[in-house]
This record gives C-alpha cells, structure tokens and sequence, in this order.
C-alpha cells in the first residue's frame, strides 16, 4: 500500500476542519479532485470548505453543482476561525502555487497536506504527504482514497473524476494512462458521468473570443530546430484585444504536437496581472519536468512548466536555448 494513505490517516486524524485548494489558473484535474474530495471529508465528519485564489473557467461550471467552490481574493473572505483550519493542497506539490490564497493563508493554517502526481525531485515532501507520480491525476488519486475509506461516489463526484482525468490524460492517450485509469472511468460512467457532455463543455464550449485568441497565439509561432520545435507567446495584449481570459488562451500549447514531426513545444505566457510563465510540451523521451524543476518549476516527463523572474521576451529567448539541450 502506498504511503500515502498512512500519511493522509495521521493528518485527518489530527484535525476536524479542512480548506481545500487547488493550483492557480485551475484546470479540470484540480477542480475535480477538489469536489470529490470535499464529499469524501463531509463523509468522514469533517468541516471543510474549498477556498481557491482564481474562479472557475466558464467550460468547468458544469462541475460545480451545489456551488461549492469559494475564490479567496481578500482577507475578509477569510473564515473567521481560521486558526482551527488545517489545509490540503491538490494537483500541485508547491503550496505556493495556488496563487494569492497562498499570502492570505500560509501563516495562518494549522497545516498543510499535498495530494499530487506531479515530479516533486528527490524531495523530503513525499515522505509527509501524498505524491504518486505514477497517477494519471490527482483526481484517479482521489478515487483510491475514496475507495480507501469506503466512500462510493455519487453522480456529483463520478463527473468530476472523470473530467479531472479525461482533462490530464488528454483523453486518455497519455503516458500515464493505465488500466486502473480505464476501470476508475468505467465506474464513474456506471454512476451517470456522460463521456460525450463532458467532452462538449471541455473542448466544444469556448467562446468567440477564445477563438480569436487562439489565432493571435498561432501568429506568433516560430518554427525551430528544423521543424521539430514550436515556440509561441500569449501576451497580456492579446487578451486586452480579445477579451479572452488567460486560461482560455493556455490549450493552444497543445495544437503544435498535432503536426508531423514536431515533437516539442513552449509557449511563453503572461496574464494582464501576473508573473511570466514557460509551458512545455513534448513527445517521447524529451523529460522536460526535470528542466522545469531546475527553473523552479514542475509537472510530467511530457508536460511541465515554471515561472520567470525575467521580462516577457527575455523568458522567451532563455526558455528557447533551454531547450536546446534536447535537440544537440
């Protein structure tokens, strides 16, 4: 049996309230994991509420039926018995990743326990929380917990877990993709998760605005290292003259892949308020969670990211000749 689930029984044993966080920008693999695993505390008595820095995207509301999901942009969101609150932090292993809740909370919270599947290094973090690398998601992580402590799911959580996952294993055709991620989604299926609605608010559901900024992003490209590397930028500009939101503009890292030949892809981004950030993309044996590791980052062999104290086009030059490395 996996450490984890000692680690997560001595944290829940020690504390009766819960806030629940996920990684700024959140997408459908955090959210998810959010919602079944505060029906997984309601079930075992405890008080728990989700409290995240950015709202939900428009193509993830459909998630969040009893409106469970809390943005804490200000210290008078704060719940006024803070100091009895313990915190657990899912899909990112850096607590201050989830963005400006991070400065509101970090002194503030009894605890702090990590529920990921991202590469965390030769890290002291996996000893104390749970971090399974090998998980598809944070929500597949989620469900073996749930499973642990005897808590089937319900229609709201069966389609979250299914989103989270079929969201991080980009439909199922990622590495990590295993059996127990096939049979976790055949079960959330037999509770009532809908594979074709879900797909149609993920992928079929942006709006006109997205549109057009997903043609700016591609105007950007420059192709590299004889086809086989596509950079690209996503300024604060491009939003301002579109009127798309910054998470609506983040899947485009994806669409180089779909050519032949390309085997890795960066896009340099930026929202109107925010720091720089690098998104990596790549196929095969190009391991670009160790590069974003090195930058501060982190994520998967494949899929990985960081943030840059450099101006925007420095970090596009920078992020460039860092990934040169793959290509000698």
């Amino acid at each position: 049996m996996h450490s984890g689930f000692k680690n997560l029984d001595q944290y829940l044993a020690k504390y009766d309230k819960f806030i629940i966080s996920t990684h700024e920008s959140p997408d459908a693999d955090g959210i998810g994991a959010e919602l079944a695993f505060n029906e997984l505390l309601n079930f075992l008595g405890k008080k728990s509420i989700i409290l995240n820095s950015d709202p939900l995207p428009d193509t993830l509301e459909f998630l969040d039926i009893e409106k469970e999901i809390n943005i804490l942009d200000s210290e008078e969101e704060v719940p006024p018995d803070i100091d009895e609150y313990a915190q657990i932090v899912l899909d990112t292993n850096d607590y201050d990743n989830i963005g400006s809740a991070y400065h509101i909370l970090k002194n503030r919270v009894r605890d702090i326990f990590i529920i990921d599947h991202h590469d965390a290094g030769d890290s002291d973090k996996f000893d104390t929380n749970f971090i399974r690398v090998e998980a598809s998601s944070a929500s597949e992580i989620v469900y073996e917990i749930m499973s642990y402590y005897g808590k089937d799911l319900t229609f709201k959580s069966a389609q979250a877990i299914y989103t989270g996952m079929l969201f991080d294993t980009g439909s199922f055709r990622y590495p990590k993709t295993t059996p127990l991620t096939y049979r976790i989604a055949a079960r959330c299926m037999e509770l009532g998760a809908d594979p074709f609605k879900i797909y149609e608010h993920l992928y079929e559901s942006n709006s006109l605005s997205s549109f057009s900024l997903r043609s700016h992003i591609l105007a950007t490209m420059e192709v590299l290292q004889n086809g086989k590397m596509i950079a690209m930028k996503l300024t604060p500009d491009m939003l301002r003259r579109t009127g798309a939101s910054f998470t609506e503009g983040e899947p485009v890292i994806n669409v180089p892949l779909t050519v032949k030949g390309v085997i890795a892809s960066i896009l340099i981004k930026q929202d109107i308020v925010g720091p720089v950030k690098v998104s990596m993309r790549t196929k095969g044996d190009i391991d670009v969670a160790r590069l974003a590791m090195e930058m501060g980052g982190g994520g998967h062999k494949n899929a990985a990211g960081y943030k840059s104290k450099l101006s925007f086009e420095e970090t596009y030059v920078k992020a460039i000749e860092s990934m040169g490395r793959f290509f000698k």
